[in-house]
């Protein structure tokens, strides 16, 4: 029997300062994320960076945390839900994983064989359209590392970077349309990488290419929406550093009212289920920037997260692997 993993990147477990703390400090001491070694990764994640940025951080993931009770975070939230829609739908048995925070990858492994005692084949499906060195590479090689820890009775298949698959397309294009009247612009917002990381996958090839297969993405959606891709913008989000894709979204998006695009929509592809990027980055500063800046009609855009349409093209993607 088969089974399916859902993979993200992970969340705090609360939105209070220690939890906050404790993820940034587990994510950024991941060298695939920082490009430095692994001991000065440790380091500044733990030393530095994660002690100073953990309570304004905590701050923002406080305005996106989900009030119903228990407190959860979208990200675990809709990642669940995807679950367990998936599952009922397709009856298949789904579990859901981090590359850091809860639950772990070899938890999750655990509760897939204690729930299906004939499992034979998981299905690694990633959120994350595009290949990144800080996502896709990460989640591959800490795969590996809890796989060939211990005897398993399953076979893994992990689903490559799905950036063209149709159904994915379609299932963003489906989406949009209802946010997509009246505006001036569309605009695409991504998780920026470092310039550094990102020629290093261009060297390589087009199966590591981020920018290129996020253009693709784009182009592929812009000819099933029948929009001109003249008429949509690029930003980049969550940057850490000047030498980082650009243009800033949370710097350049105040420029668009002065240039005559005062009514925008903006979508996340990169971004499955919603999260502090589209939640707090885009929903909240990005809409704030723009509106101050003379805007006078920001469209939010939401992820797939559990839609039915996304359901139905994570079964077209894996089905045939």
């Amino acid at each position: 029997m088969r089974g399916i993993l859902l993979l993200n990147v992970g969340t705090p477990a609360t939105a209070e300062k220690p939890d906050v703390k404790k993820f940034i400090g587990d994510m950024l001491s991941d060298p695939h994320l920082t490009g430095y070694p692994e001991w000065l990764s440790f380091f500044l994640a733990r030393k530095i960076i994660a002690p100073f940025s953990a309570a304004k951080s905590a701050e923002k993931y406080k305005k996106i945390w989900r009030a119903e009770e228990p407190k959860i975070s979208p990200l675990l939230y809709y990642m669940q839900k995807l679950a367990e829609d998936l599952e009922a739908k397709k009856g298949i048995t789904v579990e859901i994983a981090m590359r850091y925070g809860e639950p772990d990858i070899s938890s999750a492994f655990k509760e897939l064989e204690r729930r299906c005692p004939l499992l034979h084949e998981v299905v690694v499906f990633p959120m994350y359209p595009q290949f990144a060195q800080s996502t896709t590479q990460t989640i591959k090689e800490e795969l590996g590392r809890i796989f060939f820890k211990r005897p398993h009775s399953f076979r893994v298949k992990f689903v490559e970077p799905y950036y063209y698959h149709p159904s994915f397309i379609n299932a963003l294009a489906e989406n949009a349309k209802p946010y997509l009247d009246e505006i001036d612009r569309l605009v695409f917002c991504y998780h920026s990488l470092p310039v550094s990381q990102v020629e290093a996958g261009w060297k390589k090839g087009k199966e590591f290419d981020y920018v290129y297969q996020l253009k693709e993405t784009n182009r592929l959606l812009c000819e099933k929406m029948k929009i001109d891709p003249h008429h949509t913008l690029i930003f980049y989000s969550s940057q850490r550093g000047k030498n980082w894709l650009k243009p800033f979204l949370n710097t350049d998006i105040g420029d668009l009212p002065k240039l005559g695009w005062k009514k925008v929509a903006i979508a996340a592809p990169g971004f499955i289920v919603d999260n502090m990027e589209t939640l707090y980055d885009i929903d909240f500063e990005a809409r704030t920037i723009f509106m101050e800046a003379g805007g006078e009609k920001f469209t939010f855009i939401p992820s797939l997260n559990n839609s039915e349409i996304w359901i139905e093209a994570i079964w077209k993607i894996i089905e045939k692997i």
